[in-house]
């Protein structure tokens, strides 16, 4: 049995307990009768001991009635479902525990073909919400070991200009941020570690690390795997100092870190960060192939044909030599940076237009639905569908 539905009999006559319990074989409806009462008050502690899924009550009880019974379980015991057991005599005092959202209702004598039908109805719809609940803390757990993605594409878009600024202050009001544009915008870089994804995500953790008592800020990877980071304060200057010196110290590398005030000057956020990213690109320069490669890769990514040889051929240079120019400067392969535009545009698509995932997929480069959703499933942890779903809870204000 993948499930027992726990059930309470509360009646203050014996005969009526009994009958109900012998009445059906309550297995066949995934359901074992955990206890019995002969009061309301005797009910409730036997209903929070046991955990009930389901509550049999006599209206017509002593101590406690059971009106007054279910409006106490009501906020004990949310799940729990009421079936109430009345004579005739009773059925308008029935109908005020009608509005309590009872599930059904028994008239005395029970018959026993009108509650298999009850008792088969509530398991049903005990099994269909268990189902949603299960599917819903799935759907959460999903949410949660994505989070750092979903805040990373949420802040990528805003500083690249991709995203409205009212859809962004939404979707950080869902990722418990404050609604509103941070102070302070920086990015942080540091020699070798550019080079090194593995290095690069260490970097991070030290950056989130120095900030670690910031209860609101972001720290992610802007598209060339430098460290950006928001702030809803401002950072000194002898921050910035420390921040690098730590940088430094404990990895071994020369750190350029730049920060800068959204206000100032009237800077939008991407304004605030090509500001800050040049700053900071002073201290690493990158040669103008690799430059002018991201600018042509910008242009033609999705294109299905797309590859490095026709962007080795347009630059007029081998394709070996930009490959490894690439790595080396940037940290990641052809593929992978090519793979890391689509998904970005792919993302913009889900949470923005009612397409299709087959012409998203198209949109994007991909030869078939089916290779665009494996690609996106191994980027991004879940399916383009599943992401939509999520997207659109935060869309909606929902919680993340």
């Amino acid at each position: 049995m993948s499930e027992c539905w726990r059930v309470l009999i509360a009646d203050d006559e014996p005969w009526i307990r009994e009958g109900i319990r012998d009445a059906v074989s309550w297995e066949r409806y995934q359901m074992s009768v955990s206890a019995e009462a002969e009061n309301g008050e005797e009910a409730f502690e036997l209903a929070l001991k046991h955990g009930i899924d389901l509550l049999i009550v006599d209206l017509n009880m002593p101590i406690v009635n059971g009106i007054a019974l279910m409006k106490k379980l009501r906020g004990a015991l949310p799940q729990c479902r009421f079936v109430i057991v009345t004579g005739y005599d009773q059925f308008a005092y029935a109908q005020e525990a009608i509005r309590l959202n009872v599930d059904d209702y028994l008239l005395k004598p029970v018959d026993p073909a009108h509650l298999e039908q009850v008792l088969k109805k509530i398991s049903v719809s005990l099994a269909a919400e268990k189902k949603k609940l299960s599917e819903q803390k799935l759907a959460e757990q999903h949410i949660q070991q994505n989070l750092g993605l979903l805040k990373e594409h949420v802040f990528r878009s805003w500083i690249e200009n991709r995203a409205d600024e009212e859809d962004v202050y939404r979707q950080l009001e869902c990722l418990r941020l404050p609604a509103r544009n941070p102070e302070t915008l920086g990015v942080i870089a540091a020699g070798h570690v550019w080079n090194k994804p593995s290095e690069a995500d260490n970097l991070k953790e030290k950056v989130e690390r120095f900030f670690i008592n910031e209860r609101d800020k972001a720290v992610f990877f802007d598209g060339d795997r430098l460290i950006a980071a928001c702030l809803w304060r401002s950072v000194t200057e002898a921050e910035q100092r420390a921040l690098a010196e730590m940088i430094k110290a404990e990895l071994q590398a020369s750190a350029a870190v730049c920060f800068a005030k959204l206000a100032e000057n009237g800077r939008s956020a991407a304004q605030c960060y090509q500001h800050c990213r040049q700053q900071v690109s002073k201290a690493f320069n990158i040669s103008p192939v690799v430059i002018r490669a991201k600018e042509y890769m910008q242009k033609h990514f999705t294109e299905r044909e797309f590859s490095l040889k026709q962007m080795a051929d347009a630059l007029q240079v081998s394709s070996v030599y930009l490959s490894r120019m690439m790595k080396k400067e940037l940290g990641v392969t052809f593929v992978q940076l090519l793979t890391e535009m689509r998904m970005d545009q792919s993302v913009h698509l889900l949470e923005t237009t009612p397409l299709s995932i087959h012409d998203i997929a198209e949109q994007t480069g991909y030869d078939t639905q089916h290779y665009f959703s494996t690609v996106f499933k191994k980027t991004m942890g879940v399916s383009p569908n599943q992401y939509r779903r999520m997207s659109g809870i935060e869309r909606t204000g929902g919680k993340l």
